[in-house]
């Protein structure tokens, strides 16, 4: 079963343009010019239950506003979404008490009150019942050592304090969806390390569904087995992690540190029928060059048995790098794939791995989920405030008769 179903969604704001001077200034107070500004555009993915699944792009690609509609905080201008297999923004009331949401830069505890007290009052606007909350509260504060914070006042926490505290508010009623928009935003290498890991382990003993939203690509290579790839608003890869690694990876590099004095040609003599390069250093030091078809256990089975080796250093394309290089070129595609006229980019119907499962369930969709094109409903407001109005996440909403 699909935790979320996306297909053709798109979201545009109407933006208010601020004329210069006090002229300008006067004609807006009686006539506003508005700019159309498409954050969203004509996206689709699914996500199984029990995935994690990073979604990833630059500033203004359009992260936290697909965040935001799938969490029911926005109204998509057009398109599809089904989350646990509800319409977010048309059944929000039934929809929230299966979601946590997690956003870095915003809280959704009372600032001057205790932790607990939070806790408490997300309890009742969640319907949570007192054993199944006090059981769940438990456990929360012994993984996420919470039980010195409880009865301090949010305002009086650390950064990374205050995001476990969030952590465990999102999980108090046992969804089965955690959306998590930066989490790990400001925080020290240990704190995030904690985090890590309990993410995973929430993900495997509860089969929590977990996208995550984050420019720290040390998050995504340490929970994430896919990731979905934004730019300008449309998704230009959608694929596994390692696939990436491998159709960008430009090879790998091994620098040796010999004990004695080395020569050119007779490093390469020992590689010979091999396609790889060699570079000496210095007298002691040399760097071969290998690709991603050759294993690296090969090359160092002909070197290591007959030379005198004092270090050994393996270098491989980082994820970072990869990542970068695509940004720049707007495109997942590499470059021998675009010189060829072809070879898939992971966006579109042939995404990798979504596709298929979005059109198996595709009969299973009424007409009355989608949004027609036409409707423009709340896209008036300036789009700044339409973000601003995501501070309550679902707490307000479900209070809501």
């Amino acid at each position: 079963m699909l935790a979320i179903d996306v297909r053709d969604l798109r979201k545009q704001f109407n933006v208010q343009k601020n004329r210069e001077g006090i002229g300008g200034a006067l004609k807006d107070l009686f006539k506003r010019e508005y700019t159309e500004v498409t954050a969203v555009k004509d996206i689709s993915f699914a996500i199984p239950q029990g995935e994690i699944c990073g979604y990833i792009g630059e500033n203004g690609a359009g992260k936290s506003t697909t965040i935001k509609m799938l969490t029911g905080i926005l109204v998509p201008t057009s398109g599809h979404i089904k989350v646990n297999g509800f319409v977010p923004h048309k059944e929000r009331e039934k929809f929230v008490q299966g979601i946590g949401v997690v956003f870095g830069q915003r809280s959704q505890l009372w600032w001057d009150i205790g932790v607990i007290e939070s806790f408490r009052l997300l309890r009742k606007v969640y319907g949570v019942g007192e054993n199944d909350f006090k059981r769940l509260l438990d456990e929360l504060v012994e993984t996420l050592s919470l039980g010195e914070l409880l009865n301090r006042p949010v305002r009086k926490l650390s950064l990374g304090q205050r995001m476990r505290c969030e952590l465990a508010a999102a999980l108090l009623h046992n969804p089965s969806i955690l959306f998590l928009d930066e989490p790990t935003i400001g925080l020290d290498i240990v704190v995030k390390t904690e985090i890590r890991e309990f993410l995973k382990r929430i993900n495997r003993e509860r089969g929590t569904t977990i996208l995550l939203t984050t420019h720290d690509l040390q998050d995504i290579e340490a929970l994430c087995s896919r990731v979905i790839m934004l730019d300008d608003g449309r998704i230009i890869y959608d694929g596994g992690l390692e696939e990436l690694k491998t159709r960008w990876g430009k090879g790998r590099e091994v620098v040796f540190t010999f004990g004695d004095a080395v020569r050119a040609d007779r490093l390469a003599a020992l590689t010979d029928g091999m396609d790889v390069k060699w570079s000496v250093g210095d007298a002691f030091t040399a760097t071969v060059w290998i690709p991603l078809e050759i294993n690296v256990s090969e090359v160092l089975s002909r070197v290591v048995g007959t030379m005198e080796i004092s270090d050994i250093k393996i270098i491989e394309t980082n994820t970072e790098e990869i990542v970068r290089e695509i940004y720049r070129t707007g495109s997942a595609q590499t470059p021998e794939e675009t010189l060829a006229g072809g070879g898939p980019s992971g966006g579109g119907p042939s995404s990798g791995g979504s596709a298929g499962t979005s059109a198996g369930t595709a009969a299973d969709r009424g007409a009355s989920d989608d949004i027609p094109a036409g409707d423009r409903s709340g896209n008036k407001a300036d789009a700044d405030s339409s973000a601003d109005s995501s501070r309550p996440t679902a707490r307000a909403e479900a209070t809501k008769p």
